[in-house]
């Protein structure tokens, strides 16, 4: 199986998923992905209309909008990474305009409780921190996007470890991954 049949499997099989997904299940798929060759899937997310505050911040912020304050505008980003540029801003601009789903669950990019810091004093890792100060920075990350989403952080940490997912993929989606590369590979002994 070459690398663009695997990414278009993979792209599919977390497309039926998030389509019935519950908002837990969105956020936990924005914050423990794998963001290497996962574009098209965060573009349908994005995009999608069951995308919510938290995990529309926590995509933005877990794109580190940080590394393209660096940069004036899209045409002076490294052309590998111009998808990235265009996609954290079109989040923060579907923010901006309240085109989201109603928020069920809460998320905080000062205090991610997805990516524990194992300090009782601030137990989540703070992304806003990554942000580039105002002297060095190119444009400014939106105040909005800095601000907590209110309501109940899911616990994402417990949650993927208890149902078995990796690196953003239910075990169901790791499994028929590997199924069809074991497949692939036997197609090729043969």
């Amino acid at each position: 199986m070459d690398d663009d049949d695997f990414d278009a499997l993979y792209l599919d099989l977390m497309k039926e998923f998030l389509a019935d997904a519950t908002p837990t299940q969105w956020l936990a798929v924005a914050t423990t992905m794998n963001y290497d060759g996962a574009n098209a899937l965060l573009d349908w997310m994005g995009k999608h209309p069951k995308l919510e505050p938290a995990v529309a911040k926590a995509l933005y912020w877990y794109q580190q909008p940080g590394y393209f304050q660096h940069y004036a505008e899209e045409a002076k980003v490294p052309s590998i990474n111009r998808a990235g540029w265009a996609r954290i801003h079109a989040l923060a601009q579907r923010v901006e305009g309240g085109k989201l789903a109603a928020a069920t669950i809460g998320w905080d990019p000062a205090n991610d409780l997805s990516s524990p810091t194992g300090n009782d004093a601030h137990p989540g890792y703070d992304w806003t921190s990554e942000a580039v100060q105002a002297s060095e920075a190119k444009w400014q990350i939106p105040a909005f996007m800095l601000t907590a989403v209110p309501g109940t952080q899911p616990d994402i940490y417990a949650y993927v470890d208890d149902q078995g997912w990796e690196e953003g993929m239910p075990p169901h989606v790791r499994q028929a991954l590997d199924e069809a590369m074991e497949e692939d590979e036997l197609d090729n002994e043969d």
